[in-house]
């Protein structure tokens, strides 16, 4: 069952992606949270320098807790994003 979401939210990273495929680009992770902490979804969207974007589910996010697991007090360590955003990111990467 799908916990109510509390907060979308992403993160931004330089370097390499977590897979090690592609090289000195940008990168976010974005995550939907339930009011638990509970990570729903999270994705990785990857800027090469050449300006293309490659977005990746990350699966094994899914059902960790942001502060039990991961050790955050709040969510402060990541900026807001809308739920129309994040939707935007899922639903661009299942075009790929």
């Amino acid at each position: 069952m799908v916990e109510d979401v509390l907060f979308y939210g992403k993160e931004y990273w330089t370097g390499d992606s977590r897979d090690g495929r592609l090289e000195n680009g940008d990168g976010y992770h974005y995550y939907s949270i339930a009011k638990s902490g509970i990570i729903q979804e999270a994705f990785e969207v990857y800027e090469k320098d050449d300006g293309e974007v490659i977005i990746s589910p990350l699966p094994e996010m899914n059902r960790v807790n942001w502060y039990k697991d991961l050790g955050f007090e709040d969510l402060e360590t990541l900026d807001e994003v809308s739920a129309e955003e994040f939707q935007e990111v899922k639903t661009m990467q299942a075009k790929q």
